[in-house]
């Protein structure tokens, strides 16, 4: 008898290479370099017995044995996470501790109300607040590192519940003398060939804000520079490196010497919501009312975009 060591980074590794049928995407998406990807299939493959995979120089497949075990792997990891949630659940009943991720820019207006309101309405819980940059849309969700989030979708991760709080404008971030600051207001078929300040990490809350789905083959993003914060952002097209496209909040909270912003027509407005896994706990459930009422009273008021030189 053989006796296996096969840990829970061996399947998540398996089930990664499997899906994107590449060494290199497997790689990225679970943020580890390749040879460590690699070694660890190795160690499964070891512990195993046979072979999963298939590899070419060209792409990579499962072999007959690997098909077989996939199916039980994702059983597998669906389960652990399940199991997760469970003690995620129950170590938020016992602490009475609420860890809350939120994106950089997002909310900014409101966040100081929402933590006096939910301070009152549970006053033995304690608050955790972090914020996140662009190089993490999902402010901590997708890593486990908080309970929920305050955050602008999409950002790619299927088992994460949104619960929609507010809406808002989507304004294009010009430069001080940029042609288009002459008019009130955009559409986007004036601003998709300009140069483009994008977020560093690649998935669909960076295409969201290089207003990807409404471009074709003619028309790619000419990513610039990528940058993580709201100031480098805005510091970036202040010097005149490219446009970018941002939140009406942006222009209202954030806006500096150098920049101007204007409404664009036809892009649909962004959301702000709070993301969580699972059943929300009575806790994530007071601080989801607690948001919602909050985003009531302070409702984010649209003003008109502004230049300031």
């Amino acid at each position: 008898m053989v006796l296996m060591n096969i840990q829970l980074r061996h399947v998540r590794s398996f089930i990664a290479v499997a899906q994107e049928k590449s060494f290199a995407r497997a790689a990225q998406r679970l943020n580890v370099s390749q040879p460590a990807l690699s070694q660890t299939i190795i160690q499964l493959e070891e512990n195993t017995g046979f072979p999963l995979f298939e590899r070419t120089t060209r792409a990579v497949s499962l072999t007959p044995s690997g098909e077989k075990l996939l199916a039980r792997a994702l059983s597998l990891a669906r389960s652990m996470d399940s199991f997760q949630d469970e003690v995620r659940r129950l170590q938020l009943t016992l602490k009475s501790e609420l860890r809350v991720g939120f994106m950089i820019g997002t909310a900014v207006e409101f966040i100081p109300a929402i933590v006096r309101e939910f301070e009152r309405v549970r006053p033995n819980a304690i608050l955790h607040l972090k914020e996140y940059d662009f190089s993490d849309p999902s402010a901590g969700l997708i890593a486990g590192e908080v309970d929920c989030g305050i955050i602008r979708p999409p950002i790619g991760a299927e088992d994460i519940e949104i619960v929609e709080i507010a809406r808002e404008k989507c304004v294009a971030c010009l430069p001080v003398g940029h042609r288009l600051t002459e008019r009130s207001s955009v559409r986007l078929d004036d601003i998709l060939d300009e140069p483009i300040i994008g977020a560093p990490t690649p998935g669909v809350w960076r295409d969201y804000w290089l207003a990807s789905e409404y471009r074709d083959s003619s028309r790619p993003a000419k990513v610039v520079l990528e940058v993580a914060t709201v100031e480098s952002e805005l510091q970036a097209v202040a010097m005149g490196r490219g446009i970018s496209i941002t939140a009406d909040s942006t222009a209202r909270y954030y806006g500096r010497p150098g920049v101007v912003f204007r409404d664009i027509t036809d892009m649909r407005e962004c959301v702000i919501g709070i993301g969580h896994r699972g059943e929300p706990t009575a806790l994530i459930a007071d601080f989801i009312a607690v948001v919602r009422r909050i985003s009531v009273v302070q409702e984010m008021r649209v003003s008109p975009t502004s230049e300031i030189v």
